[in-house]
């Protein structure tokens, strides 16, 4: 019989916590800090108890997996920039300047001089700023948040490895060269000079992007690494007891993957469920499942931190500006096409026949379809965020689909979407090799810089300081 533990998904339970327990201490008044972490540390006691079973290592060539899994995941994330130790694109400015600001100033963040406030899903950076704050040192916290984001994706590592029968390196190759087909796109729509093999093809439909895992750890990874750990802890609980504990951590760490994966936390309640109520009688059914989520973490620890992030996240200047982006001409709506078929419809098309009655597969086939045509804030952020918990469940597709293949059974597609990842991984390797190319060059941190509205709030009428924000001296300052 296969050995199992609890211990590793309470290591899960652990990593999405505790940034929130600090965020409770950091950014709320005493009355909050303390009834506030009392409620989520009960919760968290109460999910320990409920926590399930999973895979646990047997001999030493399960050892040495994991050790080389480790060591794989920690030179990936020394090549994403995220210890400021090599070139770093973009998107890292302001990951830097909100980092670093985590470190020099007082909780919360406050300007002086200016009535607004840091507003942002700011939970990734918590753990490592509080170590930056205790040794008064932004290396020692940049150092930090490389140990914390290879934490982070072992964890989802060894969940995704915990559920396949064959255990070897191909789910890490795999998740590190999984992308859609954007070097296709790129011919199609833009001049070969974007095809320096250094550039970011990622861009090239414009209107519309889906980030491949690589992309997403080199220029997001403070909403990719806690989306993907929390995917797969939901994905792993056998009953509701937990769900709606787990996910509420999902809103100060991933707050637009917190959106986009609702209609896969639903399916999954139901899912755990509904099988072990006879008959066919709905009402019955649904009453079960809503009573089936009623637990002391779920309703107490669940709800208290769904309450204070959502006034804590509400008041963020960009999020207030919600529209569609539905095409309004034929020409938009084949644009849209040829993105979506080139970036997962060709996968998911591929993965039809082993999944055609996988509920999971239409779910997320259909919130790929829609996700292009939410619009929060000022650019395509929600169509790239809000779809990484379902590109997660599309790449766990794909390697249960591997996972089951012999050579007995291998048919044309198999081959084909062989092909088509190779193809695929085109851009995950544009990403690798533009760090090692300016690396060498010399680039390496980009200087700490906040700018624009995504992260910031008015602290004038502010809900989240009324009912439980800390009362500083540049609040008044600001406000008068």
């Amino acid at each position: 019989m296969q050995k199992k533990s609890s211990i590793p998904v309470i290591l899960g339970y652990l990593y999405i916590v505790i940034p929130v327990i600090i965020f409770f201490i950091g950014w709320c008044n005493i009355y909050t800090a303390v009834f506030g972490t009392g409620i989520i540390l009960l919760s968290l006691y109460f999910a320990v108890k409920n926590t399930p079973m999973i895979w646990c290592p047997e001999n030493k060539k399960q050892i040495f997996l994991l050790v080389v899994v480790l060591s794989i995941i920690f030179l990936w994330v020394y090549s994403s920039g995220i210890g400021a130790l090599v070139f770093q694109n973009t998107d890292h400015q302001e990951r830097n300047g909100i980092f670093e600001v985590l470190i020099k100033q007082s909780w919360p963040v406050i300007s002086p001089v200016q009535p607004i406030m840091l507003t942002y899903y700011i939970g990734f950076w918590l753990p490592s700023a509080v170590v930056g704050k205790i040794f008064n040192n932004i290396q020692i916290g940049y150092y930090f948040q490389m140990f914390w984001a290879s934490l982070g994706i072992f964890l989802f590592f060894y969940y995704v490895l915990a559920n396949l029968k064959h255990k070897n390196l191909f789910p890490i190759i795999l998740f590190i060269f999984f992308s859609g087909l954007d070097i296709v796109g790129t011919l199609f729509t833009k001049s070969y000079d974007a095809l320096i093999f250094s550039s970011h093809l990622e861009r090239w439909a414009n209107f519309y992007q889906y980030s491949c895992f690589t992309t997403q750890l080199y220029w997001v990874f403070n909403q990719a690494v806690p989306a993907w750990i929390i995917t797969m802890l939901l994905l792993n609980e056998k009953n509701n007891k937990n769900v709606i504990f787990i996910y509420s951590c999902m809103f100060l760490h991933s707050t637009l993957p917190a959106m986009g994966i609702l209609p896969i936390l639903v399916y999954l309640c139901l899912k755990n469920i509904w099988n072990d109520i006879g008959g066919f009688n709905l009402i019955l059914k649904i009453k079960q499942v809503v009573l089936s989520v009623i637990s002391i973490q779920n309703v107490l620890g669940g709800l208290l931190i769904t309450i204070v992030s959502y006034l804590y996240l509400s008041g963020n200047i960009s999020g207030g500006n919600i529209s569609t982006g539905i095409p309004e001409n034929k020409f938009y709506w084949l644009y849209w096409l040829l993105f979506f078929m080139l970036e997962v419809g060709i996968y998911l098309f591929f993965l039809f026949n082993d999944n055609k009655k996988n509920i999971l597969y239409y779910i997320i086939t259909i919130g790929l379809m829609l996700y292009p045509f939410v619009i929060i804030g000022f650019s395509i952020d929600f169509c790239m965020r809000a779809t990484i918990p379902l590109l997660v469940v599309l790449y766990l597709l794909i390697l249960n689909t591997f996972d089951k293949l012999t050579l007995k059974n291998l048919k044309l597609p198999h081959y084909l979407l062989v092909f088509t990842l190779l193809i695929g991984s085109i851009t995950p390797v544009h990403e690798i090799y533009r760090t090692i190319k300016y690396t060498k060059a010399g680039y390496t941190k980009l200087k700490p810089s906040i700018s624009g509205t995504n992260f910031f709030a008015y602290t004038e009428n502010n809900m989240f300081l009324k009912c439980f924000g800390k009362v500083k001296k540049e609040l008044n300052k600001a406000n008068n």
